[in-house]
């Protein structure tokens, strides 16, 4: 920043020494011109000094930041014991074991992929999906869901 105030520095002095002056139009041209250069240095110096601030302050979100990822991965590890036991809680050690069944119905209307957990499936009510996208119904827990699921498991053995 230095570089620039001697620059302009220097170039006043010139100025003066070679007698520009605003009594002829090209000295009021000139001395505008300096003028504006000043107004130029002086808003540069105050965005870099801003710029120095900003940086320091996302430097600053970045290691929190980074201190947040680490505390979360640590607590996605998992169990620490050997007990096939996968990171996300599912036990694949035994193949008999029912595991959670989670799968994603398309929104008619907007395309919006809607995640539904078995959670909704094992629920003795009927129970209806909306997208949360548009607000349309995408799915409906009912008993006409439970005998589609009987046949597709029945379909399932038999194929085995």
């Amino acid at each position: 920043m230095e570089d620039l105030h001697t620059k302009l520095g220097y170039l006043r002095g010139l100025a003066d020494g070679l007698g520009v002056n605003e009594e002829t139009r090209e000295g009021k041209v000139i001395q505008q011109i300096i003028g504006l250069l000043n107004d130029f240095v002086c808003y540069i110096e105050d965005m870099r000094e801003d710029y120095d601030e900003l940086s320091t302050y996302v430097e600053a979100i970045d290691e929190d930041l980074s201190d947040l990822e680490n505390g979360f991965l640590e607590d996605d590890e998992g169990p620490a014991d050997d007990d096939e036991e996968s990171d996300y809680g599912q036990d694949y050690g035994d193949e008999d074991e029912d595991y959670d069944v989670s799968f994603t119905v398309e929104c008619p209307e907007c395309k919006y992929e809607v995640a539904i957990d078995e959670d909704i499936l094992e629920d003795g009510e009927s129970l209806e999906v909306l997208c949360p996208n548009c607000g349309r119904v995408v799915f409906i827990n009912d008993e006409e869901w439970d005998d589609e699921l009987g046949d597709l498991d029945e379909d399932d053995e038999e194929e085995n």
